[in-house]
Parts: C-alpha cells; structure tokens; sequence
C-alpha cells in the first residue's frame, strides 16, 4: 500500500500511519538523508546508491481535490503540456519535476508549481506498469496551506505489508501529522520505502528572470489519452 508523509512550513505535517517525535527517537536509527536537504539531493544520492533504476521510468499519477488542469514541463517553460486531472506520466528516477496545477473551480486564478523528486520505483508484472502509478494526491488542505503562506513537503513510501494498517484503503493515500522535528525521509524508512518527495509553496517563475532554472528539463514520458 502506498502512503504519504507530509510537512508544511508552519510546521504541521500528515503521512500515513502514526509517527511521535518520541517514537522515531527511541529508534535511534540514522538515515543519511533528510527531507530538508535541498532539492534534488535525495534523488541524486538514490540514483548513485541504486544505479540500476537511476533513470528508470515510473508512472506517477496526479490528482486534485476536483476538476482541475495537470501541465507538464519538459525542457522549455513556454510549451507546457496541459492534461486534465487526473493526469499521468512517467517520471524518471533520481530526477526532480516542476508541474503546474491550474483551473482549479474551487480556486479560480490560483496557479501553483509543486516539485515531486523521484527516488525510487515499483516493480509491477512486465507489461502492467501503467496500472501501477505512483499516486501523488493535492488535497483541499495543501492547497489552502500554500495559500496561507506556507510551505507543503509530502514523503511518499511503499508501507511494509507487516506494517500496513489492518484496514482496507478505499479513498486514496491515508494522511498523518507530524512534527517538525521529524525527519520525513526517515519516518517513511521506518514503515516501508520511500518513493518520492513533494514539495509545494507559493513560489512562481519570475517573467523577468533571464534563465529557465525555474521549470523542468528531466526527461518526460506524457501518456496522452
């Protein structure tokens, strides 16, 4: 079962499962990783650690809270690739994507860029990998977290069949607060397998700046409808 951890600036944070500062501590577990380090950090380290899947192609679908317009960016910020929600595409492991999330009813005018950070992938049955995509689900809550200023940071791991919750999962990825102090990378070690990082605030390109450093250039497989 795939679930999700998450922070968000002001400090308030939801993953799948329950963490405590006091828990994680007991572990006394070092993770070399963190998911405060700057972005692009966690995938390079996967892709030297795991050179085998660096690269490799991972299906992740995007969802939002309702209707709404995925747009991808694959090397030039004036040719986004607009899909409507939910939208999915293959993402590359080790790579860090810029996506835009716009037209949104409940949120007219709002646009917003949220980063997703590959780290590792599924290995589903030969030919079924479309059917296995990574969820990376934008809720109400993150939306209206970013509109008050504030910064959203999501950990997304594959949970330990021992460790996953004795209940059937109907309504998407189960979402749990954590403190500041934790680690998030470290948190989803302990139940399973980290599998990507989001990270979204309120940040936007800047139309005068004079590079594209704001928008993804890695590599990008769209699946058309």
């Amino acid at each position: 079962m795939l679930t999700a951890v998450r922070h968000s600036l002001i400090w308030s944070a939801c993953a799948l499962g329950v963490f405590s500062a006091a828990s994680l501590q007991a572990q006394d577990r070092h993770l070399p990783l963190d998911h405060r380090a700057p972005t692009g950090v966690a995938g390079r380290w996967s892709a030297l650690t795991k050179p085998g899947i660096a690269g490799a192609p991972q299906p992740v679908r995007f969802t939002l809270p309702g209707a709404g317009v995925v747009s991808f960016y694959s090397g030039s910020p004036h040719h986004p690739v607009p899909f409507a929600a939910p939208a999915q595409a293959g993402l590359g492991v080790g790579y860090v994507y810029r996506i835009r999330i716009s037209d949104m009813p409940d949120y007219p005018g709002i646009e917003l860029f949220p980063t997703v950070e590959l780290i590792d992938r599924l290995h589903p049955p030969a030919g079924l990998e479309q059917e296995f995509p990574i969820p990376v689900q934008i809720t109400a809550e993150d939306i209206e977290t970013v509109l008050q200023d504030r910064m959203v940071t999501k950990v997304i791991y594959l949970e330990q069949p021992d460790l996953a919750a004795p209940v059937e999962q109907t309504e998407g990825a189960r979402i749990e607060n954590l403190p500041p102090v934790v680690n998030l990378l470290q948190a989803a070690d302990l139940r399973g397998r980290p599998m990507a990082i989001i990270r979204m605030g309120g940040r936007i390109p800047d139309p005068r700046g004079t590079t594209d450093e704001f928008f993804s250039s890695s590599p990008l497989q769209l699946q058309h409808p």
